[in-house]
């Protein structure tokens, strides 16, 4: 896999590993990201602007539920071009009350 550096003029190359998904309306689906945990990714997400997707981090993703207000840890709602860093191992958990297309690019930043 190739590293990220900044010598590419702001251009990233294209991600060896990675999710597509469709996800069914109010059903988690788990995702393990590949490799050892010794491998730092950037993680970045791809969804429609008008999908309402959650994830979990670790834990299972719950979506919201209409006149509740509940903290959940370890959980953001997925924006488009969102990235964040994950370990091969990490479980990222992912849910929407419709049925969004959804997409994970891995980009390996660090393996120690």
């Amino acid at each position: 896999m190739t590293t990220y550096s900044s010598s590419f003029d702001n251009t990233k190359p294209f991600s060896h590993n990675g999710l597509q998904a469709l996800l069914v309306a109010s059903t988690a689906l788990p995702w393990t990201v590949p490799g050892l945990a010794t491998k730092t990714y950037r993680a970045e997400f791809s969804v429609s602007t008008t999908a309402d997707v959650w994830v979990s981090s670790n834990g299972t993703a719950i979506a919201p539920v209409s006149g509740s207000a509940v903290t959940v840890n370890n959980q953001e709602r997925v924006y488009p071009g969102m990235a964040r860093f994950v370990k091969g191992g990490d479980i990222l958990s992912f849910i929407s009350t419709g049925t969004p297309q959804l997409g994970v690019s891995l980009l390996l930043v660090q393996s120690t």
